[in-house]
């Protein structure tokens, strides 16, 4: 763990940091209560020489010219406190319950080192008797020392006595406990669990937040990364709304770039877009993944197929009673199932009547025939319900070239996603990327976790100067969109294998294409002969306009799988007929 790391452990875990410290020192406090105070007093006792007087009272003799021997006399009165006949002296003048060994023993003394001073302190429960004890242990002490220098004969003349020379006050506050000492202890005891309590809620927490953090559980690219923003969601009448911040509209747009891009060789013209567990986002990124590709010029069909908790109606404001359900079942043609979005050149088939058999119907030869006639005239979304929840997912991603896993930050656990990867691979599904949605742009966050996607995060375009005042994210967002179409079209997708051509191909494209074949040799005539060339099969309405709302081609087939050719074969058809 480098000195970075370890300070985003602490900021992710600031909180529980502050709380189990401060826990720490309430607890020290109120252990400090628990236990019994004890009060300290000190009085002082002082080895004094006396000397003889004659009548007159004057000195006639002086027991020790120095203070050496005074001294030596203090050291050796210091043993005489804790005896117990100090002790009894002390227990019977105060008239305490402790026993006299226990009052000797709870005394200290110490000597001044340059006076005969002697200091004796007392401790006791309460401040009171402290200071009467340290009194009592001083005349106590006197009165024994006495005994001993006389021999017992109160008359005999001493040379030397212990004296009180200052007597012990009534303390204010405690000796102990140590109120500071116990908080700053048992605080810090709190700090170091805390640490260790955020190591291994570090080590043991397994949800993806960073591209990092993915990259360690799949080798599935990062295709995206979306932010937390309410633009992204359904509103309160729970239709999706088109986003209106700068952020927001770009992280989708840049999802629609990395998916054309994601297989150069074999560009998708179908996806399902799933999800590990409910609630991550999956519905909302098909759907807004959906308008971004057709607001480019592709045409776009987006496919409800989470037949167990449809939402595709509700976020388009559709009428959801009919759809791919019964398109399925054979009881409505997919004429009839497919619905304008309001987003031009996109698309609907909402799920329709919930089934008792879902997962039958998603799995059946018609399903994946439905969505292979369908990706040849449109680049074909499909929303499916989570991996792990139900097996709908991986039955689909079987009938389309790819699956997208949509992920939420700091939520998705990294078993689930490695789990639903593998899931999907496993029965021959291809996985072509995850997005990591509801990225939180705080500055918090950055700070703590890092970037979510190689240091660019939820607010790097704010960061770099694209959204700010007079930047690019001024630009309206109600804005008339421009006609990709007349701007010569997008980017055509590569064909499938073995499809007529894309029956969306533009209109510059088509008459580029039509222009020189007006002057081509009449050997191309018996083109006209073509099989299934007649004057009745005319292109899709679709290709005719791109703009105007889907119309369905008529179909016999009881499938409701429709076949159109494309208008470059058609073109090709009028041109060798003329």
């Amino acid at each position: 763990m480098t000195i970075e790391d370890f300070l985003r452990l602490l900021l992710r875990n600031a909180l529980l940091l502050i709380l189990v410290t401060v826990l720490g020192a309430a607890a020290g406090l109120g252990i400090s209560f628990t236990r019994t105070p004890v009060y300290s007093a000190s009085a002082l006792g002082y080895v004094s020489a006396s000397s003889q007087m004659d009548e007159d009272g004057n000195p006639i003799s002086q027991a020790s010219g120095n203070m050496d021997f005074q001294y030596a006399k203090a050291q050796s009165y210091l043993p005489l406190f804790t005896t117990r006949a100090v002790g009894e002296r002390v227990v019977e003048e105060l008239g305490l319950p402790q026993s006299a060994d226990q009052v000797a023993g709870s005394l200290q003394t110490t000597l001044d080192p340059n006076a005969p001073i002697i200091t004796v302190t007392a401790f006791a429960s309460t401040p009171q008797q402290a200071s009467d004890i340290a009194n009592s242990a001083v005349t106590a002490t006197a009165a024994e020392a006495l005994e001993l220098e006389s021999g017992g004969n109160s008359s005999a003349n001493v040379s030397v006595t212990l004296v009180p020379y200052q007597n012990a006050l009534v303390p204010g506050a405690p000796l102990s406990p140590d109120r500071k000492l116990y908080i700053a202890a048992v605080a810090a005891a709190g700090l170091l669990i805390a640490l260790a309590i955020a190591w291994l809620r570090d080590r043991n927490d397994t949800r993806i937040r960073t591209a990092d953090d993915l990259a360690a559980v799949t080798d599935a690219p990062l295709l995206g990364t979306l932010p937390d923003d309410k633009d992204l969601g359904r509103g309160k009448d729970g239709r999706l709304h088109d986003p209106s911040g700068f952020a927001s509209r770009e992280a989708i747009r840049k999802l629609r770039t990395n998916l054309r891009y994601v297989d150069v060789d074999a560009p998708p013209h179908s996806i399902v877009v799933t999800s590990s567990a409910p609630g991550e986002g999956k519905s909302t990124v098909s759907a807004n993944l959906a308008r971004v590709m057709a607001r480019a010029g592709q045409p776009t069909l987006l496919i409800d197929a989470d037949l167990r908790r449809p939402m595709v109606a509700d976020e388009f404001g559709i009428d959801g009673a009919v759809g791919l359900s019964q398109v399925l079942a054979g009881a409505v043609a997919l004429d009839d199932a497919l619905q304008a979005s309001g987003t031009r050149g996109l698309a609907l088939l909402p799920a329709g009547h919930v089934p008792p058999n879902p997962s039958e119907l998603l799995g059946s030869r018609r399903m994946h025939e439905l969505i292979d006639e369908l990706s040849r005239r449109y680049f074909v979304i499909v929303d499916a319900p989570p991996v792990l929840a139900v097996t709908d997912a991986q039955l689909l991603s079987r009938h389309v070239d790819g699956a997208i896993v949509v992920t939420v930050s700091g939520r998705t656990r990294s078993a689930g996603l490695d789990r639903s990867v593998e899931a999907i691979r496993a029965i021959g599904g291809k996985v072509y990327g995850v997005v990591l949605n509801r990225i939180s742009s705080s500055r918090f966050t950055r700070l703590a976790y890092g970037d979510a996607e190689y240091g660019y995060g939820g607010g790097g375009y704010e960061r770099y100067g694209y959204a700010g005042k007079g930047g690019y994210g001024d630009a309206p967002v109600d804005a008339e969109p421009v006609d990709v179409e007349a701007a010569g079209g997008p980017e055509p997708l590569a064909p499938r294998p073995g499809a007529a051509g894309s029956g969306a191909v533009p209109a510059a494209a088509t008459s580029a294409t039509t222009a020189p074949a007006t002057s081509a040799p009449a050997t191309s005539a018996p083109a006209a002969s073509a099989p299934g060339a007649d004057a009745e099969d005319e292109p899709s309405a679709w290709a005719q306009d791109p703009a105007q709302t889907v119309r369905p081609v008529q179909s016999t087939k009881p499938s409701g799988v429709h076949h159109t050719r494309s208008r470059g074969r058609r073109a090709a058809h009028d041109q060798g007929r003329g």
